[in-house]
């Protein structure tokens, strides 16, 4: 009978000679993952955008004339060509009963604002109070008729995505029940004997 499957009772221990090699200085070698390892930190050159070329730049300007080169890219207008048309526009609109003053308020006017008007006579000018109450009464008029205008609108809106849901709920119910469909046929359609 063998002694192979007992545990050895004094295992050898492994020690700095073993193998006959004695070693009488401890190494120097140093594993290279025992190294020390990203000591230095890396900073901006010049070229990649460091905070104090940032400082010199004019990042707004840089990024309205990118906006320019996309939208005549996309839209082939230019910002300034959109602004005369949109003033056209304001010019073109018919005048008013009242004048024609609330009309020519929506267009901006080029002048500084402390000078004076050429087309205002002086006799215009006595009656300016009375226009100008008369056109905030014209505006806000203007201004409950639009916001009446909108919340009947949204009313809409709402009573149709409302009508819109609930049709959708009654065809997920009808669809989700096959006895309630009156197409479907329940018989067996091959025998399985």
């Amino acid at each position: 009978m063998t002694t192979a499957h007992r545990p050895t009772w004094a295992p050898a221990r492994g020690h700095e000679e073993q193998g006959g090699m004695r070693i009488f200085a401890p190494s120097r070698q140093v594993s290279a993952k025992n190294q020390a390892a990203h000591t230095k930190l890396k900073f901006r050159q010049e070229g990649q955008n460091a905070p104090h070329e940032l400082e010199k730049q004019d990042l707004k300007a840089q990024l309205e004339t990118k906006e320019r080169k996309h939208f005549h890219k996309t839209k082939g207008i230019s910002f300034e060509e959109e602004r005369r048309q949109d003033l056209a526009l304001l010019e073109a609109a018919p005048p008013d009963d009242a004048g024609g003053s609330s009309s020519r308020a929506l267009i901006p006017n080029a002048k500084d604002a402390d000078d004076v008007d050429a087309d205002l006579s002086s006799d215009e000018s006595d009656s300016d109070s009375e226009n100008d109450s008369d056109d905030e009464a014209e505006l806000k008029a203007e201004l409950e008729r639009i916001r009446a205008e909108r919340a009947a609108e949204a009313e809409r809106r709402a009573a149709e995505e409302e009508k819109k849901r609930q049709e959708a709920i009654r065809a997920e119910v009808l669809s989700g029940n096959p006895l309630m469909q009156g197409d479907v046929d329940f018989g067996v359609k091959r025998r399985w004997d």
